[in-house]
């Protein structure tokens, strides 16, 4: 069944077009990672399929059964609820029900002898046992467990509440709700890893459609089946999973740049060709040549094609081999320590992701190493010719009224202006974009700047507090490839998996009020802390003559009838697609014109398409014929 469908959407702002002859449709049990640039529309799009903002052409198609959950950006209304309560409003025909049962209640206390009323009250605690009403509170305080709010907050008030904890409260809400479409937005950007893995493992378990904005990589491959990736206006779809998107993508873009240089190539000659003979001999060629070039229909390169982020990293001096000594610490603020007992040392060119839930005291650590908060016992000391440079994930160093070019110079006032544009192309701002307000800049924008600011000057100590918040996948994949060609030394807190795989060397997990250290990559710390002890089972020894009385058990007790069934069935696939790889070489060779360049890829990705189904099903039917003959040999 169709959940949502678009048909055609055209949307623009002011002059600028975001969607064209945009089309989609999302069924049962989709689920769909939609990925794209920052600022590419994924948001906007949410924002058409829930009917907040109309299309200025086509048309959204809603059947009545589809229910969809969109996670709000600001809560409003709720400042004095308490945490379950504004949970439990997902479910207000569950709430009016039991305020029906608590009325009727009543009634039946004042006048206990009323049948009636007994029975009224029997029907709608029957209602509300069938809705799953007895059951609802007890999945609310799963779901705020499994995101990382601890018991003695879910009495507490929306108000007393940080932004990111709000937004974890909305995401429960909408996961309580009765929703069989689900629009996440960037869930997992104010997540732990450990709430991030819950999930993982709790979306997977729904019978309900979704489709997930994320540039979270990890989850997006542990949580989706298919992705859309919406280039040029419109939305790329495939069908094979997140890893497999990835490869996909690359021999896409691999194939109409191929198409795309080729068709530069002859437009060029073309109008050399023009150029040399309109006023010459071949002026009727040289016109006829112009002609052919005003129908062309010209392919361009795709958006995604465009230069992105390209960072690079600078560590300047070399600094003394010890960069960080930790020694007997506690962290925390006044007399309490949330972390006590550390002792870590860091080593230059040393890459250490540091890790632990929200709320466990990662920033409180990164906040006394930059010496803005005192240890409360123990010592803190950063070593010898050690430049320290600090990322903090609150953006709190960008002045908003500056424009993007004017923060730069914030950090060098005799730096030329050429220097700092170029500097800050490497990040994405190109061109008029230099002065654009920060205040009008997006979430992904602001990262960069930021990391901008961060880099401009060489440091050898580099502390990165969520550095990829925000950011797009393949910003994210430039700032890996910067920093691992980094050679100074990295201390970062990251919930991004994929990021500290690519990047860190030691992980520091913060548990239990104290620090723990583990030598390799994120997968390899958690591979070693998750192993299980497996009791091996003893091998059963068989005789030859059970193994041949099973094979021929297996061979008889096989279906003739649905062999030879799926023999004809398999023959007549091959069959269908011979003709149609036969009809489609055709069209390429003689009837697609050659101007026609989207038809051509779109018949050469289909042809592509069917040789590959086509060699599949020659292996099958090899298999099926020689389970024939073997069954005929009988």
């Amino acid at each position: 069944m169709t959940l949502l469908a678009g048909e055609n959407i055209l949307k623009r702002y002011s002059d600028y077009i975001i969607f064209e002859e945009l089309s989609f449709s999302i069924g049962d049990n989709d689920r769909i990672g939609l990925v794209g640039p920052n600022g590419i529309g994924k948001t906007t799009l949410f924002e058409i399929m829930t009917g907040n903002i109309r299309p200025d052409q086509g048309k959204i198609v809603k059947p009545k059964s589809s229910l969809i959950g969109y996670v709000e950006q600001e809560i409003i209304g709720h400042d004095n609820t308490i945490l379950l309560d504004f949970v439990a409003t997902a479910r207000e025909d569950i709430l009016k029900l039991k305020a029906d049962i608590d009325r009727i209640a009543h009634e039946l206390e004042e006048n206990p002898e009323s049948h009636k009323t007994l029975e009224k009250l029997g029907n709608y605690q029957h209602r509300f046992e069938t809705e799953g009403g007895y059951a609802f509170e007890s999945e609310i305080k799963i779901i705020l467990a499994g995101l990382g709010f601890p018991k003695d907050r879910f009495q507490s008030r929306i108000s007393s509440f940080s932004g990111g904890e709000k937004n974890r409260a909305s995401l429960a809400r909408l996961l309580a709700g009765r929703s069989n479409l689900l629009l996440l937005d960037e869930p997992t950007n104010h997540l732990d890893i450990e709430s991030t893995i819950w999930l993982e493992e709790y979306l997977k378990s729904l019978n309900k459609s979704y489709i997930i904005v994320s540039h979270d990589r990890t989850f997006l491959a542990n949580t989706i089946d298919k992705v859309w990736e919406i280039t040029s206006k419109k939305i790329d779809q495939y069908f094979n999973g997140f890893d497999k998107f990835l490869v996909e993508r690359e021999e896409r873009r691999r194939l109409k740049r191929h198409i795309f240089k080729h068709q530069q190539d002859e437009i060029r000659q073309i109008e050399y060709f023009i150029r040399k003979n309109m006023a010459g001999q071949k002026t009727k060629q040289a016109q006829s040549k112009q002609k052919y070039l005003e129908r062309m229909e010209k392919f361009d390169l795709p958006e995604s094609e465009q230069i992105g982020p390209s960072f690079a990293v600078e560590s300047g001096q070399r600094s003394h081999n010890l960069v960080l000594a930790i020694e007997d610490a506690s962290f925390g603020y006044g007399h309490r320590p949330l972390i006590s007992d550390v002792n870590l040392n860091i080593y230059r060119t040393e890459r250490i992701g540091l890790i632990g839930v929200n709320g466990s005291g990662k920033t409180t650590i990164l906040k006394t190493i930059l010496g803005e908060v005192a240890p409360i016992t123990g010592s803190v000391k950063v070593g010898n010719k050690v430049d320290v440079a600090y990322f903090d994930q609150g953006l709190a160093e960008l002045n908003n009224s500056n424009t993007i070019l004017d923060e730069l110079w914030q950090i060098d006032r005799l730096a030329d202006s050429g220097r700092l544009r170029s500097f800050l192309a490497q990040f994405g701002f190109r061109g008029e974009e230099v002065f654009k307000k920060i205040s009008i800049l997006s979430g992904g924008e602001k990262t960069k700047l930021a990391l901008a600011k961060l880099l401009f000057l060489p440091a050898n100590f580099l502390i990165f507090d969520e550095p990829t918040n925000h950011l797009d996948i393949d910003a994210r994949q430039a700032l890996e490839d910067a920093l691992k060609d980094y050679n100074g030394t990295l201390l970062v807190v990251s919930h991004d998996r994929y990021f500290l795989d690519r990047v860190t060397q030691r992980i520091a997990v913060v548990e239990n009020d104290s620090v723990k250290t583990y030598d390799g990559n994120y997968s390899y710390y958690k591979e070693k802390t998750s192993k299980k002890i497996v009791v091996p089972k003893k091998k059963k020894v068989i005789s030859k003559s059970k193994i041949q009385e099973y094979k021929e058990f297996k061979n008889q007790s096989r279906s003739k009838g649905k062999l030879k069934k799926d023999l004809r069935s398999t023959e007549s696939k091959i069959k269908d697609n011979e003709s149609t790889l036969v009809q489609l070489e055709k069209d390429l060779n003689y009837n697609i014109p050659k101007t026609s360049w989207t038809e051509l890829v779109e018949a050469a990705q289909k042809k592509s398409s069917i040789e590959e189904e086509l060699l599949k099903l020659y292996s099958k039917l090899d298999e099926l014929k020689k389970l024939n003959d073997e069954n005929s040999d009988d």
